[in-house]
């Protein structure tokens, strides 16, 4: 019933002189998994950073845009074009999507061949000027 000690070659292995190669093996799987694991993190980090700054100079182009196309209408109400009597005019947006941002644009004309041209420079900047962005445009 009982195994005989004596018979079983197992029984006569010294534990002492085991070379135990378990314990560092998991000790380094644990290491690298976790490495992994920092890493995988970083990496999810620098893309949700990546995502919103994006998302900002989008923001910030549009708010360009809108500046531009808002002074363009300024100054093509009077024909030749005709920057005014102010070169730079800013606009603050509060509609949804470009609320914190701002336009702010510099018109100067000239003449070439007879015809009155104006260049509009209208930059967009969002979010405390974290992000900006900016248009050109040359109207007759």
């Amino acid at each position: 019933m009982f195994l005989n000690a004596a018979g079983n070659k197992l029984a006569n292995i010294k534990y002492s002189k085991q070379g135990g190669l378990g314990l560092p093996i998991a000790l380094f799987i644990i290491t690298i998994m976790s490495l992994i694991a920092v890493a995988v993190n970083r990496l999810g980090e620098s893309s949700s950073q990546a995502f919103s700054q994006n998302l900002l100079s989008s923001r910030a182009f549009y708010a360009a845009e809108s500046g531009a196309q808002l002074r363009a209408q300024r100054v093509l109400s009077s024909a030749p074009c005709a920057c005014g009597t102010s070169a730079d005019v800013a606009y603050d947006f509060t509609a949804v999507g470009l609320n914190q941002c701002r336009a702010a644009t510099n018109c100067t004309s000239f003449v070439a061949d007879g015809d009155t041209y104006c260049t509009l420079v209208s930059i967009g900047r969002c979010d405390n000027a974290n992000a900006e962005r900016a248009i050109e445009v040359r109207l007759k």
